[in-house]
């Protein structure tokens, strides 16, 4: 690599303790150790904040002043980071042991300024249900990712240079797909990095979505 670059993870939290020790632990587990963990703590009422704080190294721990809609707790995170990239993990899914050292190798060579991969789903209980592979190359992939959106939330990378010079956030009016849009408006601009590899278990549970945002869906997708 051209560089020993640092990471931020984000890891928006809100009353997340049931699976939040063994995503903290994948993060810990990084082959790649240059990162930092960037805690939102959108006011959790369980015991995700005493978990967090029990970590201390290498995990900064900021307490909302008020709870938010998620793209706005977000934005407040990614205020905190200081990594030259920014990922983002949330508190029920996993990375495993290489996805930093593999997919920041991947990018400092071809030097992309987001990159994402396949993903693994798993159920609540861990057990692999099927792999999500990836079906683009890299490149300018916007009209692809338009017919085909395949970008798993866990699994991307971005240059935070690029976020502050295009002043790039997430839409805080939006409540289903924040980062649909972002990461879209990325792929409008550059080309994009896309690995075959599943690097992050994304898990699959019941009702992890309210009714009342899976009935915005549709409009939010149309705009």
């Amino acid at each position: 690599m051209k560089e020993n670059p640092s990471v931020s993870i984000i890891m928006n939290c809100f009353n997340s303790e049931k699976y939040l020790v063994e995503a903290i632990e994948s993060v810990f587990s990084q082959s790649f150790t240059n990162w930092e963990i960037i805690f939102w703590d959108n006011r959790s009422t369980d015991g995700s904040a005493n978990i967090a704080k029990a970590y201390r190294h290498k995990l900064k721990y900021f307490l909302a002043t008020k709870h938010t809609d998620l793209g706005v707790a977000r934005n407040l995170a990614l205020n905190q980071a200081n990594g030259k990239y920014v990922g983002f993990l949330d508190c029920d899914d996993l990375f495993l042991k290489d996805k930093l050292k593999n997919q920041i190798t991947f990018m400092e060579m071809h030097d992309y300024v987001m990159s994402y991969s396949s993903s693994i789903i798993i159920d609540c209980n861990g057990k692999e249900i099927k792999r999500r592979l990836t079906k683009n190359d890299s490149g300018h992939i916007f009209g692809k990712l338009l017919r085909h959106y395949e970008i798993n939330m866990q699994s991307v990378l971005i240059n935070k240079s690029t976020l502050v010079s295009k002043d790039l956030n997430f839409d805080v009016s939006l409540k289903f797909n924040p980062d649909y849009n972002l990461f879209m408006r990325i792929a409008s601009m550059y080309p994009i990095g896309v690995l075959r590899e599943p690097l992050v278990k994304y898990r699959v549970r019941k009702n992890s979505l309210s009714s009342q945002t899976l009935s915005i869906a549709a409009d939010e997708n149309k705009y």
